[in-house]
């Protein structure tokens, strides 16, 4: 009898246990929706790309590091301090330019670069400082405070636009983008469980974005066990094979470096400034010895490169399986190195899987679409930054899985004709109208958007993409290019955020303030405007075009002052520049006066002569 009743005792306390612990996984798990995971809409998880993650310095304390407007300081892409890089540049700086000589100069140069970036160079282990978090955001869009919604949307305006998509189905994933890749991939499996918990789906669908798709990527190799939580990967002008950008860095490639190239073009084709300021730029660099330029440039990079990028894992996820090798044996060859580089070779051997793992991913099912922006230059940072087609930040080959692309500019020959690599279909037409892509030597040519001429670092702005996207995300009613004829496998850049803005501040008129003429133009423009807002197929000029009519409407009603020509023009700095190239090459002022005072010295003496 005391037996029975010590294992009824037994069994009570085992039972209670059991319940006790259900109830703390019950409530360490919060539940935001109501469907309990029984509804059309899978959660979605943003994957973002390079910076699109807040990073904050803290103290040895865990306390944020404030400005002094009180806001938390970034850590990325560096910790900016202004009063100490005056301290640490001026004295060498001026001496240089007083001797016309590096006194010093380059060496403050590399200091200034560890000052600022220090912060994220990691350790032998490929670990960053304790002194970084990430700003996370483990819970959907739908509990954002408004400076959350803020942020994230910023990055990726879907509030925007209009979707079935409800938002405690939509998450943003965080990471630091100089952080460890290994971590950061351990980190996303983690955060699908929680979604997964959090919404009572089981499964979810991935939007990967640039150097986001790094990461899935390497997560999908692995952990392979995480092909059963996918519904479908919706992958954004994915790095999925690096940027040659990185690899040219990685592999001393860089364009800048080279004086010839410096000062005759470097900077206005970097895109980044306008021709006048670029080229102003060049003229005043020559305040210095081309040599001083040279050796301050070669020093900061270098510690830029070997101190802070080549000790991230993050960044060597960003290097082109063709380049990994070389620039692995350059960096990571020393015994110090050793683990990074069991890391990276990880990421690398994930590079060359790659493709095998999206095919495998689709035979099993998961949905895998692919948008790709090309005609676009590389911003030339690297020497082959004019080699292949590109989107401003990524190759083509890259972001589309291999598609074949004429360069930027040209087309392809004549002859040239569909190669089927991955299409077998003998109906599809995988040529772009603009006979630039053939998009069926690409992995999947049959999910995979393409938009002309489109910046990689403008995709926000562009609303096709994310009208796409949404429509993806929200329901499987596109299943390929051919679903929807308003979303077709081709299309082109565009950019109609400001369009928007002008007509709501249009529709704000009153037309009884306005004669009957410029009421009915009125009337005209916005319904114009409306008409392109609502098209997903864009036209070459349409939304610009759009805008000007808009803008002359509220110029002419007095809500808007025409828009004021530039003041003062850099424009002969176009012509100046060149010039000073041509006669002088890449020498510095001070180098130019001597070869002038030469030139003055050998007239006289010429003169001289042919008098005696």
């Amino acid at each position: 009898m005391k037996k029975t009743f010590k294992k009824v005792i037994a069994l009570c306390l085992c039972l209670a246990m059991i319940l006790s612990m259900s109830i703390i996984g019950a409530s360490a798990t919060k539940r935001y929706t109501d469907c309990n995971g029984d509804c059309e809409h899978y959660p979605a998880i943003i994957v973002p790309g390079l910076g699109q993650s807040n990073t904050w310095i803290v103290d040895d304390n865990g306390d944020f590091l404030l400005d002094d407007e009180g806001n938390k300081i970034s850590s990325f892409p560096a910790y900016i301090q202004l009063d100490k890089i005056i301290a640490r540049i001026a004295a060498p700086a001026l001496l240089s330019l007083a001797l016309q000589k590096d006194a010093g100069l380059s060496d403050a140069a590399a200091d200034v670069i560890r000052l600022c970036f220090g912060i994220n160079t990691c350790d032998e282990n490929a670990q960053t400082s304790p002194n970084v978090v990430t700003e996370r955001y483990p819970y959907p869009a739908s509990e954002y405070k408004d400076f959350e919604a803020e942020e994230v949307f910023g990055h990726v305006p879907f509030n925007l636009y209009e979707t079935e998509q409800p938002y405690d189905h939509m998450y943003y994933f965080t990471y630091n983008s100089f952080g460890n890749h290994i971590d950061i991939v351990e980190e996303l499996y983690e955060y699908i469980q929680m979604v997964k918990e959090q919404t009572g789906h089981d499964k979810v669908t991935l939007i990967p974005l640039s150097q986001g798709a790094s990461v899935v990527s390497a997560m999908i190799d692995y952990k392979p066990e995480v092909h059963d939580d996918l519904h479908k990967i919706i992958f954004v002008v994915p790095a999925l094979d690096g940027s040659t950008i990185i690899g040219d860095v990685f592999n001393g490639r860089i364009s800048f470096l080279n004086k010839e190239y410096l000062y005759n073009g470097f900077l206005g084709e970097l895109g980044l400034l306008d021709k006048g300021t670029a080229a102003l730029i060049e003229v005043l660099l020559r305040i210095l010895p081309d040599e001083v330029i040279t050796a301050v440039l070669e020093s900061a990079v270098d510690v830029l490169v070997s101190e802070v990028m080549t000790t991230s894992t993050g960044m060597w996820a960003l290097c082109p399986s063709g380049d990994y090798p070389t620039a692995a044996e350059k960096y990571l060859s020393t015994p110090d190195k050793a683990n990074i580089k069991a890391q990276t070779d990880k990421y690398y051997q994930a590079q060359l899987h790659a493709d095998a793992n999206i095919q495998k991913l689709v035979d099993n099912g998961v949905q895998v679409f692919c948008f790709v922006e090309y005609d676009t230059p590389m911003i030339n940072v690297g020497e082959t930054w004019n080699t292949q087609n590109a989107d401003y930040i990524i190759h083509t080959d890259s972001t589309s899985m291999g598609a074949h692309f004429a360069n930027v500019g040209e087309t392809l020959p004549e002859d040239y004709v569909q190669q089927n690599t991955h299409c077998s279909d003998p109906t599809h037409n995988h040529i772009s109208p603009d006979r630039v892509v053939d998009a069926s030597t690409g992995l999947l040519p049959d999910t995979t958007f393409y938009f002309d001429g489109q910046r990689h670092d403008l995709t926000a702005r562009n609303d096709v993409i994310l009208k796409l996207a949404l429509n993806l995300i929200e329901s499987d009613r596109i299943q390929d290019v051919y679903s929807l004829p308003e979303f077709p496998q081709f299309n082109i850049a565009r950019g109609s955020e400001k369009l928007v803005i002008l007509v709501n501040q249009a529709k704000a008129i009153d037309p009884a303030t306005l004669s009957a003429e410029d009421a009915a133009e009125l009337a005209a423009a916005i319904a114009e405007a409306e008409k392109v807002i609502d098209s997903t197929i864009g036209v070459v000029g349409e939304v610009e075009a759009s805008e000007a009519r808009v803008t002359a409407c509220l110029v002419k009603a007095g809500v808007m002052e025409a828009p004021e020509e530039d003041g003062v023009s850099l424009d002969i700095f176009t012509q100046i520049s060149p010039w000073i190239y041509e006669n002088f090459g890449t020498d510095g002022y001070s180098e130019i006066a001597v070869l002038m005072t030469m030139k003055v010295l050998q007239t006289v003496v010429d003169t001289v002569m042919n008098f005696i």
